[in-house]
Protein backbone atom coordinates (compact mmCIF):
# COMPACT_ATOMS: atom_id res chain seq x y z
CA UNK A 1 0.00 0.00 0.00
CA UNK A 2 2.77 2.50 0.85
CA UNK A 3 4.36 1.88 -2.54
CA UNK A 4 1.16 1.45 -4.55
CA UNK A 5 -0.68 4.62 -3.49
CA UNK A 6 0.55 8.06 -4.45
CA UNK A 7 0.37 11.60 -3.08
CA UNK A 8 -2.49 12.42 -5.48
CA UNK A 9 -4.56 9.69 -3.78
CA UNK A 10 -4.54 11.46 -0.42
CA UNK A 11 -3.64 15.11 -1.09
CA UNK A 12 -6.02 17.92 -0.28
CA UNK A 13 -6.70 20.02 -3.34
CA UNK A 14 -8.88 22.38 -1.32
CA UNK A 15 -6.49 24.04 1.11
CA UNK A 16 -6.48 27.45 2.81
CA UNK A 17 -4.02 30.06 1.60
CA UNK A 18 -3.14 33.71 2.09
CA UNK A 19 -0.75 36.16 0.49
CA UNK A 20 2.59 36.84 2.14
CA UNK A 21 1.58 40.33 3.25
CA UNK A 22 -1.43 39.06 5.24
CA UNK A 23 -1.92 40.06 8.86
CA UNK A 24 -2.10 37.53 11.70
CA UNK A 25 -5.84 38.20 11.99
CA UNK A 26 -6.46 37.20 8.36
CA UNK A 27 -4.51 33.96 8.81
CA UNK A 28 -6.43 33.12 12.01
CA UNK A 29 -9.75 33.70 10.22
CA UNK A 30 -8.66 31.70 7.15
CA UNK A 31 -7.54 28.76 9.28
CA UNK A 32 -10.72 28.86 11.39
CA UNK A 33 -12.90 28.81 8.27
CA UNK A 34 -10.94 25.87 6.90
CA UNK A 35 -11.26 23.94 10.16
CA UNK A 36 -15.06 24.06 9.95
CA UNK A 37 -14.79 21.77 6.90
CA UNK A 38 -11.52 20.01 7.76
CA UNK A 39 -11.10 19.87 11.57
CA UNK A 40 -7.65 18.28 11.36
CA UNK A 41 -6.19 21.10 9.24
CA UNK A 42 -3.46 22.94 11.11
CA UNK A 43 -1.82 25.27 8.60
CA UNK A 44 -2.33 27.85 5.87
CA UNK A 45 -0.30 27.99 2.65
CA UNK A 46 1.39 31.35 1.98
CA UNK A 47 1.86 32.59 -1.59
CA UNK A 48 3.47 35.71 -3.02
CA UNK A 49 1.41 38.27 -4.91
CA UNK A 50 2.56 36.50 -8.09
CA UNK A 51 1.23 33.16 -6.80
CA UNK A 52 4.62 31.68 -5.94
CA UNK A 53 4.80 29.38 -2.91
CA UNK A 54 6.49 31.07 0.05
CA UNK A 55 5.79 28.64 2.90
CA UNK A 56 3.14 27.85 5.47
CA UNK A 57 1.90 29.34 8.72
CA UNK A 58 0.88 26.70 11.24
CA UNK A 59 -1.12 26.90 14.46
CA UNK A 60 2.19 26.85 16.29
CA UNK A 61 3.35 29.91 14.30
CA UNK A 62 0.12 31.73 15.16
CA UNK A 63 0.47 30.97 18.87
CA UNK A 64 4.11 32.03 18.65
CA UNK A 65 3.08 35.35 17.09
CA UNK A 66 0.31 36.03 19.63
CA UNK A 67 2.00 34.60 22.75
CA UNK A 68 3.96 37.68 23.81
CA UNK A 69 0.83 39.84 23.52
CA UNK A 70 -1.20 37.35 25.55
CA UNK A 71 1.36 37.21 28.34
CA UNK A 72 2.21 40.92 28.33
CA UNK A 73 1.68 42.49 31.75
CA UNK A 74 0.92 39.21 33.50
CA UNK A 75 2.90 37.57 36.23
CA UNK A 76 3.42 33.86 35.73
CA UNK A 77 2.47 33.27 39.35
CA UNK A 78 -0.93 34.96 39.07
CA UNK A 79 -3.69 32.57 40.07
CA UNK A 80 -6.55 34.31 38.35
CA UNK A 81 -6.02 35.70 34.89
CA UNK A 82 -8.78 37.22 32.81
CA UNK A 83 -7.91 35.37 29.61
CA UNK A 84 -10.80 36.96 27.73
CA UNK A 85 -9.36 40.43 28.33
CA UNK A 86 -5.84 39.21 27.57
CA UNK A 87 -6.98 37.68 24.28
CA UNK A 88 -8.97 40.81 23.38
CA UNK A 89 -5.90 42.96 24.03
CA UNK A 90 -3.67 40.58 22.05
CA UNK A 91 -6.06 40.67 19.11
CA UNK A 92 -6.20 44.45 19.22
CA UNK A 93 -2.43 44.94 19.58
CA UNK A 94 -0.93 42.07 17.60
CA UNK A 95 -3.51 40.75 15.16
CA UNK A 96 -2.70 43.48 12.65
CA UNK A 97 0.98 42.49 12.61
CA UNK A 98 2.34 40.89 9.47
CA UNK A 99 2.94 37.15 9.36
CA UNK A 100 6.23 37.72 7.50
CA UNK A 101 8.39 36.69 10.45
CA UNK A 102 6.37 33.55 11.17
CA UNK A 103 6.29 31.85 7.77
CA UNK A 104 7.86 28.37 7.73
CA UNK A 105 9.91 28.26 4.56
CA UNK A 106 11.50 24.84 5.04
CA UNK A 107 8.34 22.98 4.06
CA UNK A 108 8.91 19.67 2.27
CA UNK A 109 7.84 19.66 -1.37
CA UNK A 110 6.63 16.50 -3.02
CA UNK A 111 5.36 15.46 -6.42
CA UNK A 112 1.84 14.20 -7.06
CA UNK A 113 3.17 10.79 -8.15
CA UNK A 114 5.41 10.26 -5.10
CA UNK A 115 4.51 7.02 -3.31
CA UNK A 116 3.22 7.21 0.26
CA UNK A 117 6.41 5.48 1.46
CA UNK A 118 8.39 8.48 0.16
CA UNK A 119 6.03 10.90 1.91
CA UNK A 120 6.43 9.01 5.20
CA UNK A 121 10.20 9.16 4.77
CA UNK A 122 10.03 12.93 4.13
CA UNK A 123 7.84 13.52 7.20
CA UNK A 124 10.31 11.59 9.34
CA UNK A 125 13.38 13.31 7.85
CA UNK A 126 11.97 16.83 8.10
CA UNK A 127 10.12 16.19 11.37
CA UNK A 128 7.13 17.94 9.88
CA UNK A 129 3.53 16.86 9.61
CA UNK A 130 2.88 18.48 6.27
CA UNK A 131 4.20 18.67 2.74
CA UNK A 132 3.06 20.66 -0.26
CA UNK A 133 2.41 18.93 -3.55
CA UNK A 134 3.94 20.86 -6.43
CA UNK A 135 3.56 20.55 -10.15
CA UNK A 136 5.12 22.95 -12.61
CA UNK A 137 6.28 25.21 -9.78
CA UNK A 138 2.73 25.66 -8.42
CA UNK A 139 1.19 24.19 -5.28
CA UNK A 140 -1.64 21.88 -6.35
CA UNK A 141 -2.30 20.28 -2.98
CA UNK A 142 -1.13 19.58 0.53
CA UNK A 143 -0.66 16.34 2.45
CA UNK A 144 -0.96 16.40 6.23
CA UNK A 145 0.24 13.76 8.65
CA UNK A 146 -3.43 13.07 9.44
CA UNK A 147 -4.02 12.13 5.78
CA UNK A 148 -1.10 9.70 5.75
CA UNK A 149 -2.07 8.25 9.12
CA UNK A 150 -5.65 7.71 7.96
CA UNK A 151 -4.37 5.79 4.94
CA UNK A 152 -1.99 3.61 6.97
CA UNK A 153 -4.55 2.95 9.74
CA UNK A 154 -7.19 1.82 7.22
CA UNK A 155 -4.96 -1.05 6.11
CA UNK A 156 -4.29 -2.41 9.60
Amino acid sequence: MLLRKRAWDIMREDFPWVQEDAAVQEVVKTLAASRTRFPDNNCVVVNSRKGEFKGVVSMWNLIHSMGPCLLKGMGLDEREVDWDKAFERACRECAQDSIAGYIQTDVPRIKANDPLARILEIFLDYRRGRAVVEEGGKVIGIVLLADLYREIACDL
